[in-house]
């Protein structure tokens, strides 16, 4: 197994190695996405982009026009006798790449399904490529259990959009972070 040597003249893992380069980079993605509300239309300039240049046609994929998806979020977890208190976000990505989906509901859930919070009052458009980010701060205390209903819809087909979840706790020596993906519940295509 390959080891590299840390700053401090240890010996460091390969895998220890890779974990703390993808920590480094979620903490950097949520530090640029803090203190940010959650934005669904690209307000810059439109910039040329032609989808028809990628050699790989548009033949197949899994095309859809919504879903409603369960995604779990971990706002606490618990390790021995305590619990670590998770901020988390909710990240939303079009991966069409002509067409905008909409975003019709997004329900927030604690741990014992008591409803907690709508996100949107409205549906909220995502232009193609683009990504909607909704935070869970760490002071949340919606549990293990903690959740969202997640609905999506588009005039027609479209590519089915990625939706994560990614949790993490950077305070202290110690840093966790991971990964949580949806499950669909019902779907149209």
């Amino acid at each position: 197994m390959a080891a590299f040597i840390n700053f401090y003249g240890g010996i460091m893992t390969k895998h220890v190695h890779i974990f703390l380069i993808l920590l480094l980079f979620i903490s950097l993605s949520s530090i640029s996405c803090q203190n940010q509300e959650s934005r669904t239309e690209n307000s810059s300039p439109s910039v040329s982009f032609d989808s028809e240049t990628f050699k790989i046609p548009d033949t197949g994929g899994r095309k859809l026009r919504g879903q409603l998806l369960y995604m779990p979020v971990y706002s606490n977890i618990p390790y021995q006798s305590t619990q670590f208190d998770l901020s988390a976000f909710l990240a939303i990505h079009n991966t069409d790449l002509k067409k905008q989906i909409k975003i019709t509901k997004i329900d927030y859930f604690n741990t014992d399904g008591k409803f907690i919070k709508s996100f949107i009052s409205a549906d909220q458009k995502i232009n193609p490529l683009a990504t909607m980010i909704i935070l869970i701060p760490q002071s949340d205390q919606s549990g293990t259990g903690a959740n969202f209903l997640i609905e999506w819809t588009a005039d027609e087909q479209v590519n089915e959009p990625l939706i994560e979840s990614i949790m993490k706790d950077l305070s202290g020596n110690k840093g966790l972070a991971f990964l949580s993906t949806g499950r669909v519940i019902r779907e149209m295509k």
